[in-house]
C-alpha cells in the first residue's frame, strides 16, 4: 500500500524562533520516515517499507518548513504484518503531531492484493522455458507493475530476467545480453503459446477472457 502524507506547520525565521516555538513540518516528516525503516526492522525479510519522494515549502534554508508531502510505500507478502504494520504506522501519525506540534493527513494513494498469479499463468511460462532449456526459478515478488491489477482479469505472470549483483532501478543495473535474449525468448514462446489457445477460456474465473 501506498500513501500520501502531508505534514503541516509553521513557516518562521531558522534563526530568531526559539525552538519551543517551531511548528516544523520536514522534523515530523524526518520522525515519519525514521519510523518507516524502524518498521521495516521490525518484521526483518518480511517487511519493505520507503519514502522515495519528499516535497518541502517553501524549501529555503533560513525559513522553517510550513509543509511537507511524502509518499509512503508499505508492501508485504503476508496480509497479517501488512495489517499490523498499518495500524502501528497509524499510531505513529498521531504521536508526530504531539512531538512535532503538527498536523498529519493521509490518503491511501494505491492498494495491492496479496492474491497471489493464476497457476494458470505460472505454469504456462514455466512451460515455455522449460521447452527451451532455460533454467528459472520462480519467485514471490512484492515488485508492483501492471500486472498487479492485471491478474485480477486475465492470467498473468511476470517474467524477470537476472541483473549483475541484483541490482535493480538503479544507473549500475546492467543484465547480460544472453540473459535479456533468454527472457526474450520466453516472452516470445508465452505469447505464442496464447495466441495458439494453450489457455482455456474462463481461467482467470468464470466470466473472464483469455
Amino acid at each position: 500500500m501506498q500513501y500520501v502524507v502531508t505534514i503541516e506547520g509553521d513557516q518562521a525565521h531558522s534563526g530568531a524562533t526559539i525552538m519551543a516555538d517551531r511548528r516544523d513540518a520536514l522534523y515530523g516528516a524526518a520522525l515519519l520516515i525514521v519510523f518507516a525503516r524502524e518498521l521495516a526492522d521490525r518484521f526483518p525479510d518480511v517487511l519493505h517499507t520507503a519514502v522515495g519522494q519528499i516535497d518541502v515549502y517553501p524549501n529555503s534554508p533560513v525559513v522553517v518548513a510550513s509543509q511537507a508531502t511524502l509518499m509512503l510505500d508499505l508492501r508485504c507478502s503476508d496480509e497479517k504484518v501488512l495489517v499490523e504494520a498499518n495500524e502501528l504506522l497509524r499510531r505513529q501519525f498521531a504521536e508526530i503531531e504531539r512531538k512535532a506540534n503538527v498536523t498529519v493527513t493521509q490518503s491511501l494513494s494505491h492498494e495491492w492484493g496479496i492474491n497471489p498469479y493464476q497457476p494458470t499463468g505460472v505454469d504456462l511460462a514455466r512451460r515455455s522455458a522449460e521447452s527451451l532449456g532455460h533454467s528459472y526459478e520462480e519467485i514471490l515478488t512484492v515488485a508492483g507493475h501492471d500486472s498487479v491489477n492485471m491478474k485480477e482479469v486475465v492470467p498473468t505472470v511476470m517474467l524477470f530476467v537476472p541483473s549483475v549483483d541484483g541490482i535493480s532501478h538503479n544507473e549500475r543495473e546492467y543484465t547480460l545480453d544472453e540473459a535479456m535474449i533468454a527472457g526474450l525468448d520466453v516472452l516470445t514462446d508465452v505469447v505464442r503459446r496464447l495466441a495458439e489457445g494453450e489457455l482455456p477460456r474462463g481461467s482467470a474465473g468464470d466470466d473472464s477472457p483469455t
